[in-house]
């Protein structure tokens, strides 16, 4: 009884804070109501047991997102951006019927999910008989490194473009635009990161090897990673130039360069392409890769082409 309480309390949770973040005319407001809703998300996503997903979501969906729309609202003060109420634009009459329509059809389909049989398919017995052959217990990290490389190394493609994208699209600026918090020179700012810091790394490097046998992996511990980057950033530790140097560049390439090197491997033995050839292959991959979506995050959030140690860090 209590869990059908707390579910029914999290849908409408999250209906109540999605209506709030896409209505509400504060933009401040509706910013923190979509945080909210990130987390109420990660939550939902733990009940039905998805852990992997929860953290993505919290991590990525609620805390990175989140934080690059409170720069982009930042951003948008200090410009003077009129921040005056607008006038209500006319609501179409097909509005209402469209999203009634629209939430019974979800409803359906998940009403469907849940009383449908659900049997072991074929394609789930060969992954689970295939995992112990390379020392693997999570199942998602299996699928997607063995039988999903393509798809997993596409996925670190597709960041890399975005961050190629948002460079070309921003171009150069002044360094000091760089978001900060106030007063980052405070004392307790400082001691603060000095034990944050070393413990956001140690749970990334935790999640990188947990993702082999159970929940964690490449995208939580480059996404947790990210975070220790961009507290970094807003300390005024870490500020922004506009050319990467070496390091950042081979952290930037590091994810793709080891999933193509490795994925060619074993077509000069006649092997499949993709075809991993250990466990160090995936701990390789799975850590170059943790590196690679950890440094794209960070730049994307300060809004660089490179990163630097600051003076007064």
């Amino acid at each position: 009884m209590m869990a059908l309480l707390l579910d029914g309390l999290i849908v409408l949770a999250l209906v109540s804070l999605a209506v709030q973040a896409i209505s509400g005319r504060s933009l401040f407001r509706g910013i923190i109501h979509f945080v909210v809703f990130g987390l109420t998300m990660a939550l939902a996503w733990a009940r039905i047991g998805a852990p992997d997903l929860a953290m993505a979501e919290a991590a990525i969906g609620a805390g990175l997102t989140g934080a690059l729309m409170m720069v982009a609202y930042r951003r948008l003060v200090a410009q003077g951006d009129n921040h005056s109420p607008r006038a209500p634009a006319q609501k179409s009459r097909l509005a209402i019927p469209i999203a009634v329509g629209s939430g019974l059809l979800v409803g359906v389909i998940g009403l469907g999910a849940l009383l449908a049989d659900n049997p072991p398919g074929e394609a789930g017995l060969i992954v689970l008989e295939t995992l112990p052959e390379y020392g693997l217990g999570n199942a998602i990290t299996g699928v997607l490194l063995l039988f999903r490389g393509l798809d997993t190394l596409l996925e670190i493609a597709v960041l890399l473009t975005a961050l190629l994208a948002a460079r070309a699209l921003a171009g150069t600026g002044d360094s000091s635009a760089t978001a900060r918090t106030q007063h980052p020179e405070t004392p307790l700012v400082g001691a603060l990161l000095a034990v944050v810091i070393p413990l956001t790394i140690l749970v990334a490097v935790h999640l990188l090897r947990a993702g082999t046998h159970e929940t964690g992996g490449a995208f939580q511990a480059g996404a947790v990673l990210a975070a220790a980057g961009v507290l970094l950033v807003l300390s005024g530790r870490v500020s922004r130039t506009d050319t990467a140097g070496p390091l950042v560049r081979l952290g930037i390439l590091a994810g793709l360069s080891a999933f193509i090197l490795i994925g060619l491997m074993p077509l000069l033995y006649g092997e499949a392409l993709l075809t991993l050839p250990g466990m160090w292959s995936i701990y390789l991959i799975e850590t170059a890769m943790m590196v690679s979506i950890a440094a794209a995050l960070i730049l994307l959030f300060a809004d660089a082409g490179g990163l630097k140690r600051d003076r007064r860090g």
